[in-house]
């Protein structure tokens, strides 16, 4: 839209220049008119309703409550897809080209936005680039703080996803001491933090007359989050302690943020079956570490967590790093994505529930 605006008030000053100067009788006239007809579209630039296009549903909820009732946000991943393996349709190319703003994660989670978005010149904002940004390096092994360490080639064969003994991808070793972070970067109250405020500033740029109840709507919404911070801090006292297992790496961020007790992940690659060689140690690690819980996501098939604890003493739980909404909550709301508040005290839910000691 904004594109759009700017373009037309280039096209209309381009026409009008030319008129006045084909009429120099009617110069005075023509510029009053020039005048008025930038005064309001002014106008109309500096009132207009903003729409912004986000990566995943979590970065969604974060945002929405700063937008106005005519403001519109959108989701390229809906709910139940995977971010993992994602690409990019031509009616999600349309929505990124009417944007006025893109909001996007900037890692290997929704990598599918980096093409798009360079051949385009909307607005947008980049978590993994926003200063003071807090990030954890990629867990390696899939089994932590233990005493067995995988090398740097069976991880890298694990994740994709071949058996040792088999051929390797000859990339395999070639930069044995890259470090990797960990790319989910939604998951660090910190990070919302700052993506919230940096969207906050975005928007009192591009909708000046209403900077001050745009700020207004963040400082509370700011105050909401910090309180349910500690809500959620006060939930997970009692579980901090538990040793459990997730089907993949996705919650390092949440686990230190309230000191959780995550001791490996089933999945090196969300994309990938573990190997039976990785299902033996997981299944060791659970009887060995008396794992309290095992975590299933609903982007994912049941049966990778169910091969792991088959015939073993150990819940299964279910925690969503999407903050997957169902169609009943999409009607009833008309959105297709929770706020962040209720996000974290989902997640919280999911660990407590399946953490917590039975008496």
């Amino acid at each position: 839209m904004w594109n759009i605006l700017s373009s037309l008030i280039h096209k209309v000053r381009k026409e009008f220049n030319l008129a006045i100067s084909r009429l120099p009788s009617v110069r005075l006239a023509n510029a009053g008119y020039v005048f008025l007809s930038f005064s309001i579209m002014s106008y109309a630039a500096s009132s207009y309703a903003v729409t912004i296009t986000v990566s995943i549903p979590p970065l969604a909820g974060m945002i929405a409550p700063l937008l106005g009732d005519e403001d519109r946000v959108e989701v390229i991943l809906k709910p139940g897809a995977s971010p993992h393996g994602f690409q990019l349709k031509p009616s999600h190319l349309r929505n990124l080209q009417n944007s006025d703003l893109i909001v996007w994660v900037g890692s290997p989670v929704d990598s599918w936005m980096q093409k798009p978005l360079a051949n385009l010149h909307t607005a947008e904002l980049n978590l993994k680039h926003l200063p003071g940004i807090e990030e954890y390096p990629v867990r390696q092994g899939g089994l932590w703080e233990t005493k067995h360490e995988h090398t740097h080639a069976e991880v890298h064969a694990e994740e994709k996803g071949e058996e040792k003994g088999e051929e390797r991808d000859h990339h395999v070793d070639e930069h044995p001491h890259e470090q990797r972070m960990d790319g989910h970067l939604w998951m660090s109250f910190k990070n919302t933090l700052l993506l919230i405020e940096s969207v906050s500033k975005q928007l009192q740029q591009m909708q000046p007359d209403h900077a001050q109840l745009i700020q207004q709507r963040t400082q509370a919404w700011l105050n909401q989050l910090r309180q349910s911070n500690e809500v959620v801090q006060n939930q997970l006292q009692a579980v901090k302690n538990e040793p459990f297992m997730v089907l993949h790496d996705a919650y390092q961020y949440f686990e230190k943020q309230y000191q959780l007790n995550g001791v490996g992940s089933i999945q090196l690659n969300p994309s990938v079956s573990p190997s039976l060689k990785r299902v033996a140690e997981l299944r060791a690690r659970i009887k060995e570490g008396g794992v309290k819980c095992v975590f299933k996501e609903p982007q994912f098939p049941e049966r990778r967590v169910l091969a792991v604890v088959k015939g073993l003493d150990v819940k299964v739980g279910s925690l969503d790093p999407m903050g997957v909404v169902s169609k009943a909550f999409q009607q009833k709301q008309q959105q297709d994505f929770m706020f962040y508040d209720q996000f974290m005290l989902k997640l919280s839910e999911g660990f407590t529930a399946c953490l917590q000691v039975e008496n």
